[in-house]
């Protein structure tokens, strides 16, 4: 049944982000920072092991060249999708959003901008990657194991970086509920003509995305992430075109 392993990893996200913001309160600040730094690492492996774990062994099949074709796709993909991103500034966008549903919903005693920070971060981290779009691929077909194990995952790091920046964590699952769902239904409406290499170089690119969130968390980079996003479907539209010649 599609569909299936979105809503698991929407329940997920949604849970262990509340109960995460629950524990912030008795958390003092210098371990939140700790702890965020420990998520850091781990959304940075999660990022590298998304970028070098597909196999290249089918692409022998498509291009003459895979080590040179890679490159220039993932690069070009990065420079375009980059490009357009930054002129929408679709992290102002997101991070307005996250801004206004913060004056609405939050009050009390919490750090200005955490809840923007956490929406924004958790949004990109739960929607950019491997797992999000083989998942919800595969999701179509009736198979939710691997957005099944992406829940895991994402509940952990959901779980720890909600008691660091709070509530906003939680209101990630709702563009991870329409992005994951829309891409099923993609896959629905479009798993013949598909090309299985064009999925590969959208999972890379997505996961090399998620290892810059995790550099911005430990103060390394200071990368409008979001801006980048739309690097993750150029692929869809290179890959085919470079099949040709």
């Amino acid at each position: 049944m599609p569909f299936v392993g979105t809503l698991i990893n929407f329940a997920a996200i949604l849970v262990f982000s509340f109960l995460g913001s629950l524990v912030k309160s008795g958390i003092p600040e210098r371990i939140n920072r700790a702890i965020l730094h420990a998520v850091a690492v781990c959304v940075i492996y999660i990022g590298l092991d998304g970028a070098l774990e597909p196999s290249d062994a089918y692409l022998d099949t498509i291009f003459g060249d895979t080590g040179l074709t890679k490159f220039v796709i993932i690069i070009v993909s990065l420079v375009i999708g980059t490009a357009i991103g930054e002129a929408i500034d679709i992290d102002k966008w997101v991070s307005k959003l996250g801004a206004k549903i913060e004056a609405k919903l939050v009050k009390g005693d919490v750090p200005k901008g955490d809840f923007a920070k956490g929406f924004v971060s958790c949004t990109i981290m739960t929607c950019v990657g491997a797992m999000a779009v083989n998942g919800a691929i595969l999701d179509a077909q009736g198979e939710p194991s691997i957005l099944i194990a992406k829940s895991v995952i994402d509940a952990v790091s959901c779980f720890v970086m909600a008691a660091s920046l709070g509530i906003g964590c939680a209101f990630s699952a709702f563009p991870m509920l329409i992005y994951q769902g829309a891409i099923t239904l993609m896959a629905l409406l479009m798993s013949a003509v598909m090309p299985a290499a064009s999925i590969y170089y959208l999972s890379v690119t997505g996961s090399l995305i998620i290892v810059l969130i995790g550099t911005n968390f430990i103060g390394a980079t200071n990368v409008k992430t979001a801006n980048m996003t739309p690097a993750v479907f150029i692929p869809l539209i290179i890959t085919p075109i470079l099949s040709m010649f």
